[in-house]
């Protein structure tokens, strides 16, 4: 029997033992509390941009690319704006920043005084917009046309129509669907440059084609 208590007393031991270098249990550490992280990005042409974050507590504005602010609650202010690094930007918001479409991009064609013809440097823009089409894999393109102040407003309202259908007639030519374009024309109603009637002004005889 002693034997056997000893036996007994020896396992005893080593389960008490064994309980007493096992690890012990911690509790985990509370989560930190969600919150949203507001981040202005920098335009891609160089343009500045600004948001502004308001809630019912507070209202901080962000105008530098890379400034961030935290709201932690609808009923708790936005913190004050602080920077953050692209790299930690790309690191926190790389998914969503890898989906994001392509910004649409604007070209500028000029047109000879009076006429639908394209000048020679504006011809040579054609190639960038059929390769802006294809890399956005475009279905909205706008192209308007636009003239100067010469001649009768309802004349250049016709006028800029026709420069709008050459530019689309090339891009049609090239490949481009025709449920892709909406083509329209200001003729003299929206100026780049303002001038009184009468005025032959080039920057005003053109046609804005945007790509999205």
């Amino acid at each position: 029997m002693a034997a056997k208590s000893l036996r007994i007393g020896a396992a005893l031991f080593l389960v008490l033992a064994a309980a007493a270098c096992a690890p012990k249990h911690v509790a985990p550490a509370p989560a930190p509390p969600p919150q949203n992280l507001f981040v202005l990005l920098p335009e891609p042409e160089g343009n500045p941009g600004g948001i502004v974050v308001k809630n019912a507590a507070g209202t901080q504005d962000l105008s530098q690319p890379y400034q961030a602010v935290r709201v932690a609650r609808a009923d708790v202010a936005p913190s004050p704006p602080f920077t953050l690094d692209p790299a930690d930007v790309r690191r926190l918001f790389g998914a969503a920043l890898d989906v994001l479409p392509l910004p649409e991009v604007q070209f500028v064609l000029h047109f000879d005084e009076g006429r639908d013809v394209l000048t020679a440097e504006s011809e040579a823009q054609i190639p960038a917009i059929l390769f802006a089409i294809r890399e956005r894999h475009s279905t909205a393109i706008t192209v308007t046309g636009h003239t100067d102040t010469t001649g009768d407003p309802q004349a250049n309202y016709q006028l800029g129509m026709k420069r709008a259908q050459r530019v689309a007639g090339i891009l049609l030519g090239q490949g481009v669907n025709t449920s892709d374009l909406f083509v329209s024309s200001h003729g003299e109603s929206d100026l780049l440059v303002k001038t009184p009637r009468g005025v032959a002004e080039a920057r005003n005889r053109r046609v804005e084609v945007i790509v999205r």
